[in-house]
């Protein structure tokens, strides 16, 4: 008679997480179920609980999963040495790639947390968010120190106005990705976002006067 191998907690919390991250993928957050992510992963729900209490703990594993490999997948963005906005560009391209390799269930996990009234879960989401957010404002005063932009531009506003422009150009892919190509759409915002960034030609000018009279 055969029997079943019991897996340590953390591998069958990975494989929940990936069940997870198929339900979404598949039906969206209403398709995660416990007794959906049993049947996933071919156990019973009882086994299921033994490694995660409710669908709102496995909405955490997803959130903390998400902020491991995102900022992973972007950290080399952020290492860099690069020109500000150089390195802005290539955060955006790496994000957009994460978000199309993993189906865009990122940024629904992340719309969803802010939903529960659980507030582990809310308090996830907003960490989530708000690292990104720090992130991002982090180079562009960085840009602004180093001359390499705009010292009129709000770092802090900056920086919400590019999360929630990948936030748009998402919400469009996902409800028809054919016709609005997610890094076609970025691309087109990133140019926009990189104008009101960089030295107008008057700013310019006066910046170069500046700098031959110090």
């Amino acid at each position: 008679m055969a029997t079943r191998t019991r897996l340590d907690h953390q591998t069958r919390q990975q494989q929940i997480v990936e069940a997870a991250r198929e339900l979404i993928a598949s039906g969206g957050v209403d398709a995660l179920t416990i007794r959906a992510v049993a049947a996933k992963v071919g156990v019973t729900e009882a086994a299921i609980y033994r490694h995660v209490a409710s669908k709102e703990e496995v909405i955490l594993l997803l959130l903390q999963e998400v902020e491991q490999s995102l900022f992973q997948a972007i950290s080399r963005a952020t290492r860099s040495d690069r020109h500000a906005l150089e390195r802005l560009e290539h955060i955006l391209q790496l994000h957009v790639s994460y978000i199309e390799l993993r189906q865009g269930i990122s940024f629904v996990v992340v719309a969803q947390a802010a939903q529960f009234d659980q507030p582990r879960v809310r308090s996830a989401g907003r960490r989530l968010v708000e690292k990104y957010l720090s992130l991002v404002s982090e180079i562009i005063s960085q840009g602004i120190a180093r001359e390499e932009i705009n010292r009129t531009v709000s770092p802090g506003a900056a920086a919400m106005i590019f999360f929630g422009m990948v936030q748009s150009a998402v919400t469009r892919w996902l409800f028809d990705p054919s016709a609005h190509p997610l890094g076609e759409n970025a691309g087109s915002m990133w140019q926009l976002f990189r104008t009101s960034l960089e030295f107008s030609d008057e700013d310019a000018s006066r910046h170069s006067r500046e700098s031959r009279d110090e």
